[in-house]
């Protein structure tokens, strides 16, 4: 939803019924001093966000821009919101409510425009509060530096954490100060005030003549105090820088963070690749116990253990063919020809061949009677091989399929026992180089556990001694400061507390009640105290992290622009949390604060920085566009010209308002596509 100022009328401060034509891209819009170009600004400031009326004195807007003919003050915009265009306009009604009648329409109807109100609009239309807006988009001459604000805080913080913008750091950071402060602030607060009565009424308790030889007691005790102070100070603070050097050195010798987070990484890979390889170990032992069973299942089958060749060579195997019909046929015919012979010749006395007819009858018959009883038998041996062969074919259909799922899991076992081994290979070689790095600092890691409790012992290690440091630079700054610890102080105050009771002393008879009471309650609210204490210290520490990872990534967008801006030196843009700038030049290690460099130096700096928050800090999709109020004056020559070479590219992605009383920016830029030069009248 691309946002474009289309035309704009106003009758607003010096303007009466002033139009404006814009066009996409960067427009130029010229005049003198005093021919409107604040007034302009500010009047579209106002129709977008509305005018603040709680603002009170001569310089409020309501007083600053109240129309010079006396008209009430009005104006009209036409915008291009996407596909739509917008006609917005803000009038006055009521002399205590300057532009307070507000309406959005669509061009050229009256259908209001839904989800933008008087209060919203402007936060609708360009997706960030005007705070925000003012100190990014909206840029004029004498207020380029940008200051800390709530609303901008919440929306850094929102780009960098959740996208949360309900509360920022120094509005959460305020109350809980107030709250702290109102339980302990120095000696006032509800606490000590507490701690003042407990201590008054245990004095109270006392003798008055106990009191008084308290009295001595302390000031003997602080002139003890005293001459101690003046002596240890220098062996105290000896002694603490001492600690100081060895635990530096300590620490140093250890590995640092990044290496400790590298090793851990590593270990956290080779466990990953550990419980890998145990997974496959588990896959092959599951399908070798899956083969076991179907080995076993297999076993059960009459053609175990046949393979495959074996079994299709027993069903090609075929049964021997009986005699055929035609040899039974010639032998018959043999026996029939004998026979009629031998008839023939029974009535006739020749013997020979009465005796071969009976020899060929007798033998034709044998043979016959041979030749059927072979056939015989052997149809029923073929039989008998032709129902072997069908239930062996009966049961390869079952036992064929098992044998070659068999060969398949075999094989599917052999690539994942080869699958392992090189796992295996890769953990070993991983865990190798894993040892290697870290048996520079402990020879005697050799295991992966031995790794995780080195990671863990040097982590441990580290945070000790950077414990101990920071308590022996405390001792040595408390070493350096007179009565560091308050001792003379504390002594002080208890001898004036004496003093006081001694002067005031009162009935004591329920004063061990009234003091169970005090430190009750005082043992609350200190619990309170520590609680806000801490939660003010996470805070802190949130912020930050959340500054330590936007303001790199902003300055270096802001170097880049300056860069881009100047074709200067400084590489490097740096600010803190309340957008205090320094820069630093090359490779040069002097960081420069922006207040002691030239004012054009530091003007094009702000614009840069301002630049790079628009492109962190604005919403993509409204694209809302950049007003600049005679923000280049300070630019020398080419410094302008890089400027607007930059503002001519930026204007082919958002519309760009350039207001000038010079003819600098006209005579570079005229004939530039994507420019509109326009002269107020």
């Amino acid at each position: 939803m691309i946002l474009r100022i289309l035309q704009a009328n106003a009758t607003y401060g010096k303007l009466n019924q002033a139009q404006l034509s814009l066009q996409p891209g960067l427009n130029v819009i010229c005049a003198p001093n005093e021919g409107g170009k604040s007034t302009w600004s500010r009047f579209l400031l106002t129709m977008f966000y509305g005018l603040n009326t709680r603002q009170r004195g001569e310089l409020a807007d309501k007083n600053r821009f109240q129309p010079w003919n006396g008209s009430p003050m009005q104006g009209r915009l036409q915008l291009a919101v996407g596909e739509d265009v917008l006609t917005l306009s803000r009038r006055t009604q009521r002399a205590d409510s300057p532009m307070g009648v507000f309406s959005c329409t669509y061009a050229g109807t009256d259908t209001p425009a839904r989800g933008l109100d008087a209060l919203r609009c402007g936060e609708t239309l360009l997706g960030v509060p005007q705070s925000v807006y003012q100190r990014c988009a909206f840029i004029s001459s004498g207020s380029m530096a940008i200051d800390a604000d709530a609303d901008l805080e919440r929306r850094i913080n929102a780009l960098i954490s959740t996208g949360e913008e309900k509360i920022s750091f120094s509005q959460a950071e305020t109350r809980l100060k107030r709250q702290l402060h109102q339980r302990k602030y120095n000696r006032s607060g509800a606490i000590p005030l507490l701690e003042s009565e407990i201590a008054s009424l245990s004095s109270a308790q006392a003798e008055v003549q106990d009191l008084a030889e308290r009295e001595a007691s302390l000031r003997q005790q602080l002139r003890q105090v005293q001459e101690a102070q003046v002596t240890l100070r220098a062996a105290q603070q000896q002694e603490a820088q001492q600690r100081i050097v060895e635990k530096q050195r300590l620490l140093q010798s250890l590995p640092d963070s990044a290496a400790l987070q590298s090793i851990n990484e590593q270990l956290g890979a080779v466990r990953s690749m550990g419980e890998q390889v145990q997974q496959a170990r588990d896959a092959a032992a599951a399908q070798e116990q899956a083969i076991q069973a179907q080995l076993r299942e297999l076993s059960r089958n009459p053609l175990h253990p046949m393979t495959k060749p074996e079994l299709e060579a027993q069903l090609q195997i075929q049964p021997p063919a009986p005699p055929q019909v035609a040899q039974l046929l010639i032998s018959l015919a043999l026996g029939l020809c004998g026979g009629g012979f031998l008839w023939y010749e029974i009535g006739r006395p020749q013997i020979l061949w009465l005796c071969a007819a009976c020899a060929v009858t007798a033998l034709a018959a044998g043979n016959f009677l041979r030749l059927l009883i072979q056939r015989i038998r052997r149809q029923q041996v073929r039989h008998r091989e032709l129902q072997r062969q069908e239930e062996l074919r009966k049961l390869a259909d079952s036992y064929l399929p098992m044998l070659e799922k068999l060969e398949e899991q075999y094989n599917l076992l052999q690539q994942r026992q080869q699958a392992v081994a090189d796992s295996e290979q890769r953990l070993r070689a991983t865990l190798a180089d894993l040892l290697t790095v870290v048996q520079k600092w402990d020879a005697g890691v050799h295991t992966p556990t031995d790794v995780r409790r080195f990671v863990q012992q040097t982590t441990q290690r580290r945070e000790a001694l950077a414990e101990e440091i920071r308590q022996a630079q405390a001792d040595a700054l408390h070493a350096q400061t007179p009565d560091a610890d308050g001792s003379a102080a504390r002594l002080q105050q208890q001898i004036a507390q004496v003093q006081g009771q001694l002067a005031a002393l009162g009935g004591t008879e329920d004063a061990p009640q009234r003091i169970a009471r005090k430190q009750e309650q005082l043992h609350r609210l200190q619990g309170e105290y520590d609680s806000l204490a801490l939660a003010l210290d996470a805070l802190r520490s949130a912020n930050t992290t959340l500054q330590n990872r936007f303001s790199p990534e902003l300055g270096r967008r802001a170097a880049e622009i300056f860069a881009d801006m100047t074709g200067s030196a400084w590489s490097r843009i740096l600010l803190d949390r309340e957008f205090r700038l320094s820069a630093e030049a090359g490779s040069a290690p002097t960081r420069r604060s922006v207040q002691l460099l030239s004012s054009g130096t530091a003007d094009q700096l702000y614009l840069a920085v301002r630049l790079a928050i628009c492109e962190m800090v604005l919403p993509v999709e409204q694209n809302a566009p950049l007003i600049l109020d005679d923000a280049l004056l300070t630019f020398d020559d080419e410094r302008l010209h890089k400027t607007l070479d930059y503002l001519v590219q930026l204007g082919s992605r958002r519309q760009i308002l350039l207001f000038s009383c010079q003819s600098r920016e006209v005579n570079y830029l005229t004939g530039r596509s994507g420019v509109h030069i326009l002269n107020l009248q």
